[in-house]
């Protein structure tokens, strides 16, 4: 199989997600507060994705304008370098956000797709909810942050 045809059976599938992910975060919305420019959840973190979801960012990278691309490569330097002087539990900001907006939002991973929705963990059925929470914004309305319970209302 070809990387087009890979990319391409990768945006079919992101059509599906996208959908499914659009009605979780409606059910949600009233415990959503995310917004274009907080960017909480790209900062200090771990950006882990599959191979074919860097290769659909590498096609939305390379359709940035230059000096964004240049701007993107040296922070993902920077991020190397400060990475081989720390430990293994390093966090760092998303080399793709510039001024608090995600410079490839379309052609974002997975991860950042669904991040903010409380899910359950299906080990122990535990709710998962967003780190955000403890910091005011998703589902702050509805958690006991000194307990980190959820009220249920």
């Amino acid at each position: 199989m070809t990387e087009n045809t890979n990319i391409s059976n990768y945006i079919f599938y992101l059509s599906y997600l996208n959908r499914k992910l659009c009605r979780f975060f409606k059910q949600q919305s009233p415990y959503i507060h995310c917004k274009k420019g907080c960017a909480k959840c790209c900062k200090t973190g771990y950006y882990p994705m599959s191979k074919i979801e860097f290769d659909y960012l590498m096609v939305g990278f390379l359709q940035l304008p230059v000096d964004t691309q240049q701007k993107i490569k040296a922070k993902i330097k920077n991020i190397k370098e400060a990475k081989s002087q720390s430990d293994k539990n390093f966090v760092h900001d998303c080399p793709f956000l510039i001024n608090n907006e995600c410079s490839v939002y379309n052609f974002r991973s997975i991860l950042c797709r669904s991040f903010g929705l409380m899910s359950i963990n299906n080990d122990g059925g535990a709710t998962k909810i967003p780190f955000c929470a403890y910091e005011g914004l998703n589902y702050s309305n509805v958690i006991d942050a000194k307990t980190q319970t959820i009220s249920q209302e």
